[in-house]
């Protein structure tokens, strides 16, 4: 995970979508308050990060990708309990049972899932939760199925963000046990700049340094001018929020 976003990190901050206000419901319900601490890990650019600082608790971003983390800290300025920690989800470097919740948003793929649990379980404490969040973008428009085959047939590589995995095996393999999984409607509305850099801010769309890269972001202008209204284009997601535990 450490190099897949070098040379996207501006283009992940001004083109991903946040996360809906029903996700800082959900903490406060399993217990959060000024007290407790959150650490938010694969923070990348500090989406979810900025948004958990409004809990008044302490929040750890812990985010492995030196740009990534740079950006984070230039999105969370404006909030004074907020740490940045340069580290992988393998190796925190937090302390044993300091943690409450753990976050992930569209982090958990990247994971190596036999070092984490470990490192999960280490630094949880008793009763301690992990959320795990994750945009999936809804392709029943033509404008949605269009900008899809287009983000495909330009892929440079595989990379986790889709290799092929069962998501819910994977985290009851993880956890040991069932959770609970809710979901919410999420609009993102963007200028053609956020429409160009959400998608070239993929692990799988080539970069400023891939031959295709003219080719792609010319085909992008297209797409948002034929679709456009107002100078903004909208997607819509359904963002999933995984409420898990560790089986004891």
């Amino acid at each position: 995970m450490k190099n897949e976003f070098d040379n996207k990190t501006k283009e992940y901050s001004i083109g991903r979508p946040t996360y809906p206000n029903e996700v800082l419901k959900i903490l406060s319900e399993l217990g959060v308050n000024k007290q407790s601490t959150i650490a938010d890990i694969g923070a990348g650019t500090g989406i979810l990060t900025h948004m958990l600082g409004s809990l008044e608790c302490s929040v750890l971003a812990i985010e492995p990708n030196e740009q990534m983390l740079y950006e984070c800290r230039k999105h969370c300025k404006d909030i004074n309990n907020i740490q940045f920690i340069k580290a992988p989800a393998e190796e925190t470097s937090l302390k044993e049972n300091s943690v409450d919740v753990i976050t992930i948003a569209q982090a958990f793929h990247w994971f190596d899932k036999n070092l984490c649990k470990k490192e999960f379980q280490r630094i949880l404490k008793d009763d301690g939760y992990v959320l795990i969040l994750w945009n999936e973008m809804q392709t029943d428009s033509q404008f949605a199925q269009e900008y899809t085959t287009a983000l495909h047939k330009y892929k440079v590589k595989t990379t986790a963000a889709i290799s092929n995995f069962d998501p819910d095996e994977e985290k009851l393999n993880f956890f040991g046990q069932d959770y609970t999984k809710v979901y919410y409607d999420n609009w993102q509305t963007v200028t053609e700049e956020g429409f160009v850099g959400g998608a070239l801010s993929l692990s799988y769309t080539p970069s400023k340094l891939d031959s295709m890269y003219v080719e792609f972001v010319a085909e992008l202008h297209q797409l948002f001018s034929k679709y456009q209204q107002n100078e903004r284009v909208t997607f819509h997601y359904k963002t999933e929020v995984c409420i898990c535990k560790f089986s004891e």
